[in-house]
């Protein structure tokens, strides 16, 4: 995930202007007469928008011997100006020395270390940002998208294990609360997993962008880096080709074809005509140079389909007398993509309660998937939470979890 829209605009302040009646008549301090002159010509140029002029008559200060207050009140201008000026560099000195008096308190204070830290971030000073985005969370700043430029600072500073540790720790607080991570920030924390080469993490992330925002991209990425993981088994490849389905992203005719030819191997006749009719009637089946191909494909299916139905509930008894409960959760499996969904389910789940399996891990994500198919997602649910192993069923059970989860 390409990362060059996480920095968000910064909903800072450019500067704090104090009124003229405060900075000469309402407070404890008070400004001398030849100070104040040239501050309230500052201040009214400002109010004009014309900055560089009022940065010229704050200059006619330089060098003066000032009060502590003065001083503060000065720079405070001068930073305020600069800002308008577009002079990042002296806006974000005039603002330190102002937070350095120690005479700004509060929330202003806490506003004006925003104003630094935004100012710093745009102009790339990513260690002066961190620096003031730090004071400001440790002063009991809260500003939700102030905090939120923390993990994109280190990002941007090429410190991507903190910047992933910050982007986790600020997800996890907000959806703490009932809230709702933006994409953008889900996006932050993948790619700074990505730039680390830590690509559990970014599985990890990326199943969270499925949690807020199922687009198809998103879950096509999920489903095939699942698939492509050390250790992934061969056996599951069709369960991977029914996430697929499930979530609207099997595209073409080869996707099409070889989930029917798993289908068929599987003696799963019913899963692959349905997969075979989906491709002809979304047109990705029947034309091209592969039609003729296809509609031989097409026929063995209906040609099988016919004997198998019939042979189907001669295999009952031999699945239930067998030593292990292999055979009932193929015939269960079978029963239930024929729409038998009751007598399916309830060979499968005799089959697991038998035991003697080679692949229970496998056999529970195949009941999840039946109870799918059933349309008892809730049921799907409880099930997948239960797959283990090392294999990829687990982290298939998982993304099966989120489609499960959806309205």
């Amino acid at each position: 995930m390409n990362p060059s829209h996480a920095l968000r605009a910064a909903a800072v302040a450019a500067a704090l202007l104090l009124p003229a009646s405060a900075l000469f008549a309402q407070a404890p301090e008070s400004v001398r007469p030849e100070v104040g002159k040239p501050l309230q010509a500052a201040q009214k140029l400002i109010a004009e928008k014309k900055f560089k002029e009022a940065l010229a008559e704050v200059a006619k200060l330089d060098g003066s011997k000032l009060t502590p207050y003065e001083a503060f009140v000065t720079e405070q201008m001068r930073g305020t100006a600069a800002s308008g000026a577009g002079d990042s560099a002296l806006a974000m000195k005039a603002f330190e020395a102002v937070l350095a008096s120690g005479k700004l308190t509060g929330e202003n204070r806490l506003k004006l270390m925003e104003a630094v830290a935004g100012t710093a971030l745009r102009s790339k000073d990513y260690a002066k940002s961190l620096e003031w985005l730090g004071k400001y969370r440790s002063e009991g700043g809260k500003n939700p998208i102030t905090l939120g430029l923390i993990p994109q600072a280190y990002y941007l500073a090429g410190q991507f294990a903190q910047s992933a540790k910050e982007s986790a720790a600020l997800l996890a607080a907000r959806e703490s609360t009932g809230g709702k991570p933006t994409e953008d920030e889900i996006k932050l924390l993948a790619s700074a997993y990505v730039k680390q080469k830590d690509m559990a993490g970014y599985a990890l992330a990326l199943e969270q962008m499925l949690r807020y925002y199922p687009k198809q991209e998103y879950w096509a990425d999920a489903i095939q880096r699942t698939a492509a993981r050390p250790g992934f088994s061969d056996r599951l490849v069709i369960d991977m080709y029914r996430l697929l389905r499930a979530t609207g992203t099997l595209e073409g005719s080869k996707d099409y074809m070889e989930m029917a030819q798993l289908a068929v191997q599987a003696v799963l006749l019913g899963e692959a005509q349905a997969i075979i009719d989906e491709g002809y009637a979304k047109k990705v089946l029947g034309t091209g140079a592969e039609a003729e191909r296809q509609q031989r494909l097409k026929k063995l299916i209906e040609t099988r389909l016919t004997q198998d139905k019939q042979e189907l509930a001669a295999t009952d008894a031999a699945a239930a007398a067998a030593a292990s409960g292999e055979p009932l959760i193929r015939t269960g499996l079978a029963y239930v993509t024929y729409g038998e969904t009751a007598k399916g389910l309830a060979l499968m789940e005799q089959g697991l309660k038998k035991g003697g399996l080679k692949k229970p891990e496998e056999a529970k994500l195949r009941l999840g998937f039946a109870h799918y198919l059933a349309g008892d997602k809730a049921k799907a649910v409880q099930v997948f939470k239960t797959v283990g192993g090392k294999d990829g069923a687990a982290d298939l059970a998982r993304l099966w979890i989120l489609v499960c989860s959806r309205g």
